[in-house]
């Protein structure tokens, strides 16, 4: 199977965070337009203390207004690799400092219309550490708990973010948790 041929590429929209795209490619069907956003990257950490149990977030967001439980995850800066994100992001959103961090996969979160890719991360941290230092936008409350009490809330729908989900019950399988 051949690869479609890109006919051509207009931005549309230019943002701080992602880009939209509108392009035109052919196909063996025919000419085909989509709406592309294109977006440098994230990363999503699932930190492990030493007796266990996971520190998650309970997090506003903006555009389903509301409250809901994610690993702490950041976007990465223009070259910036993603362990360097990882830790970044992790002590900025939670105050904690990894100890190791490990690299797990990564993810595509909706490929039908962005190639936004997750680097998905285990951390072990130490206790609290540093202040958090949020963005202006970012309201979050760290929450502590038990990997078994996170399944559980996967299970009955009171985790519902795909990146969370995934990197938990990838760590899960992994021995992590």
């Amino acid at each position: 199977m051949d690869l479609p041929k890109i006919l051509s590429s207009e931005l549309v929209y230019k943002g701080r965070v992602f880009a939209v795209y509108k392009e035109i490619f052919m196909t063996e069907k025919g000419e085909t337009v989509i709406e592309v956003v294109r977006h440098r990257g994230a990363v999503a950490i699932l930190p492990v203390l030493s007796d266990g149990r996971i520190v998650l977030e309970k997090q506003y967001r903006y555009s389903i207004r509301d409250f809901i439980y994610e690993v702490p995850a950041g976007t990465l800066e223009e070259n910036e690799k993603p362990e360097s994100c990882a830790k970044r992001e992790l002590t900025e959103e939670t105050g904690f400092v990894a100890e190791t961090l490990d690299y797990i996969t990564k993810i595509l979160m909706s490929p039908g219309y962005v190639d936004e890719q997750i680097y998905l991360f285990v951390a072990r941290v130490k206790q609290n550490v540093t202040q958090t230092n949020l963005d202006r936008d970012e309201i979050i409350q760290t929450v502590i708990m038990k990997p078994e009490e996170a399944i559980e809330m996967i299970r009955n729908g009171k985790i519902i973010d795909a990146k969370t989900i995934s990197l938990i019950l990838l760590a899960k399988s992994l021995g992590y948790i």
